[in-house]
């Protein structure tokens, strides 16, 4: 027996071996060619450029600490640089392997492999909690799972996307781990406070060292990033629910208490001395005290033998009474808390981000292609692993179920409905419940206990022993259990595979080869912003408080759309005039640049932001196009729209331009080098306002007549007065009116790499113009 028990656990660790190795084979082999297939390492994701450039400023200046960075964007920078957990670790490793001066190219690759070992280390916590929650093989299959989980997770770990997204789920998984193990051995131990009082260590050692790593681990992930108040509103949420379910049913709520104190505690002891803000650290404060008052009122009500129904009652009013004091004592503070719940639902702009998006209804449109992207098969069966655990809630007094299921609801919520970036979160959620459902439907059938386990084994073909045979003794159960884990392989493991490779194969974040060529050449080829080119890694000073940082006369802004920011600081070492941190006055110049109808009120917008230069790209001019519009506040309709053509085989949509797309500065850059057009067979249709049954409106087109020139085009409207007449184009590359040529802006680069954006016609992919 003891051979039997230590041979499986050779297997288990060489399985999960296996998916350490696999979680990063398929994060490095695919994307290798995209991030080392040129003259520079690219990152693969357009946030990890900024990363970069922190953790890069960082291992430069080490031991010293940076505090200001004047390439963040111009002319309004930053005000302090704010390093988290994630900056510290890395910079620091790139700071010791480089022996206290590492090279540029020694940073770049420690950077691109940093997250998928983080990704691989994830496989660890996830097989551990799938153990707890049922047994080692549903935490094998949850650990394998998660290796090669599609969509958010894989896309955000992949070699080159360095950000702190996949570090936020290691730390979450493994907060979540000791808290698991923390509540586990405390609730078989049935701690109380009196083993504390009492030195009790054998019975509330283990339980309070598993509290304090929870603590450990969610101060670490407080640490990393700013919204990291959600896990504590998922723990809090867990002991409330816990404390209520166990007083209800007259179990003492002490080793709750005592859990939760711990960890809360140790969090807050690491976590306040690097305190972003008061919110957070009243929040923790809160959340600590959470199963103070959960303990102290379970004890008095058994003290007092107060009826248990009475308890739920007592917690709503208290809770109610100290969000009304709270709200006395700092009403600015708890409106600071709820503004921050809130920041989850994403609106207007923000909703151009595709990540800020909910994963069930991404532009507004219900739909499952996402949610089957992401998890695959997952997806479904997880849905139903949330009836068998919401089942165990109902039938089973067990509290690593209700934790599991609880966290596993909210990150469900929160990326089905509000945001699908949380898809990287709930991917461990999926990989866990798909483990669980897997071998709890194979424990409820095939390994289920038969009377030869309880020890009446019956003689009989089926289990013939070798001797009997000259054979190995295969059963019908043999058999049976072999197909059985077979089916769990291709439905769980097989859907999987295509759809990871796709993800990580695509890489589809990184810069292009015409972007990195173009942002090399403004390196090379323009003035230094700041004077000297050492300034980029420069330990520059914060300006006094109340005081802006004082440029020197040398300097000048980069136009480009926001997407873009951070490869102008990363790769061309220049000031963008906004980034991706989406500052939105500087996203609202640059966008009302970008549509502005003539070009003195383009000046205007260049000067206030004191750019030299403007860089423009095919999809800054086309695909991204909507998205300038929206955050210069116009509406797409002013541009350009869909009408409705009635053919044989019923309406057809066709999209035509209007008069002001190719009026706009992007058009006049991108499409046409800010050079003279003469119209070109404008075109006037005219349209009725349309209602289908299901009550969408949309244009229905009732004519359509090309004109040889402008002017008879405009002396066609001017005697059509009424009705819905307009002057479009239908290529974009065609301009129906008269363009003057620019007066103030060059063109002096386009990439090498040019794109065939119209019949017999190509572009440069990006362009660059100096003001």
């Amino acid at each position: 027996m003891a051979k039997k028990i230590f041979s499986q656990k050779i297997l288990i660790g060489a399985l999960l071996a296996l998916s350490f190795i696999t979680a990063l084979f398929f994060r490095i082999y695919f994307p290798w060619d995209t991030v080392f297939g040129g003259e520079v390492i690219k990152y693969t994701g357009v946030d990890a450029y900024y990363q970069m450039r922190m953790v890069g400023n960082l291992a430069h200046n080490l031991p010293h600490v940076p505090i200001f960075d004047p390439y963040f964007y111009y002319p309004t920078p930053i005000s302090e640089l704010s390093f988290n957990f994630f900056h510290w670790v890395l910079a620091g490793t790139i700071w010791i392997v480089g022996l206290g001066s590492p090279s540029q190219h020694l940073i770049d690759v420690i950077g691109v492999y940093f997250p998928t070992i983080l990704a691989a280390l994830t496989v660890i916590p996830v097989y551990f909690i799938g153990k707890e929650l049922l047994n080692r093989w549903a935490g094998i299959i949850a650990a394998g799972l998660v290796a090669i989980m599609p969509g958010e997770f894989i896309g955000r770990s992949l070699l080159g996307f360095t950000d702190y997204h996949i570090a936020e789920t290691l730390l979450t998984t493994s907060a979540v781990l000791f808290l698991i193990l923390a509540v586990k051995t405390a609730r078989q131990r049935e701690l109380k406070f009196g083993h504390l009082k009492r030195q009790y260590w054998s019975t509330s050692a283990r339980p309070v060292i598993y509290g304090l790593l929870a603590g450990v681990f969610l101060a670490l992930y407080l640490l990393t990033w700013q919204g990291a108040l959600l896990f504590v509103f998922i723990f809090s949420i867990y002991f409330i629910v816990q404390s209520v379910l166990d007083h209800l049913k007259h179990r003492s709520t002490d080793y709750l208490c005592i859990v939760g104190v711990v960890v809360f505690a140790v969090t807050l002891i690491f976590f306040a001395p690097a305190s972003p803000s008061t919110l957070h650290l009243v929040s923790v404060v809160i959340a600590l005290l959470i199963p103070v008052v959960l303990g102290g009122v379970s004890r008095l009500m058994v003290v007092k033998n107060m009826k248990s129904f009475y308890y739920p009652v007592i917690l709503v009013v208290t809770g109610l009474a100290g969000i009304g004091i709270f709200y006395l004592i700092n009403p600015a503070l708890i409106n600071s808390m709820f503004s921050a719940m809130g920041s989850l639902y994403p609106s207007g702009a923000s909703l151009t981000t595709i990540e800020m998006q909910p994963l069930l209804r991404p532009g507004g449109q219900w739909t499952l292609t996402l949610a089957w992207g992401n998890f695959s098969t997952g997806f479904y069966l997880s849905i139903i692993c949330f009836g068998v655990l919401i089942y165990n809630a109902v039938k089973h007094d067990d509290a690593v179920n209700n934790l599991v299921l609880i966290w596993s609801l909210v990150i469900m919520v929160i990326t089905f409905f509000l945001q699908r970036r949380f898809a990287y979160y709930y991917a461990v959620n999926v990989a866990l419940l798909t483990g669980y459902l897997s071998c709890y439907v194979l424990k409820k059938t095939i390994f289920k206990e038969t009377p030869a386990e309880s020890g009446s084994r019956p003689a009989g073909r089926a289990t013939r022993s070798r001797a009997q045979t000259g054979g190995l003794p295969i059963t019908i159960n043999h058999v049976v259990t072999a197909i059985t884990v077979i089916i769990v392989i291709i439905v769980v493991f097989a859907w999987n595979i295509e759809p990871a490779v796709t993800t990580a194969s695509r890489a589809q974040f990184a810069p292009s080869d015409a972007w990195v060529g173009s942002l090399t050449w403004l390196r090379d080829n323009t003035p230094e912003p700041l004077g000297d080119p050492n300034t980029y890694y420069q330990r520059h000073k914060a300006p006094p408080p109340g005081e802006s940082y004082q440029y020197p006369d040398s300097v000048y802004g980069v136009l480009a759309w926001w997407d873009y920011g951070y490869w102008i600081t990363s790769i061309g070492h220049r000031i963008p005039n906004a980034n991706p941190s989406q500052n939105p006055k500087a996203l609202t110049s640059v966008a009302s640049f970008f549509i502005a109808q003539d070009e003195s009120t383009a000046n205007e917008i260049v000067g206030e932001l004191d750019s030299s230069y403007v860089i423009i790209d095919y999809e800054t001019a086309h695909s991204k196009f909507y998205a300038v519009v929206l955050w210069a506040g116009s509406e797409m309709s002013e541009f350009f729209d869909y009408y409705w053509l009635p053919t044989e085989q019923g309406l057809q949509p066709i999209q035509l331009y209007h008069p002001e797309y190719y009026r706009s500065m992007v058009s006049r850059l991108y499409n046409f080098d800010g050079q003279a057009v003469s119209a070109d067979h404008p075109v006037v249709i005219s349209y009725e306002e349309m209602t289908d049954p299901d009550g969408v409106s949309y244009k229905q087109l009732t004519s359509a007549e090309e004109f040889a020139s402008y002017e008879e085009a405009e002396s066609y409207l001017a005697d059509h007065e009424t009705g819905n007449f307009i002057i479009v184009g239908t290529n974009p590359y065609v301009s129906p009116v008269t363009l003057e040529p620019l007066e103030n802006y060059q063109p002096v680069y386009g990439s090498d790499i040019h794109l065939y954006v119209s019949e017999n016609m190509t572009l440069p992919a990006v362009k660059i113009f100096e003001y």
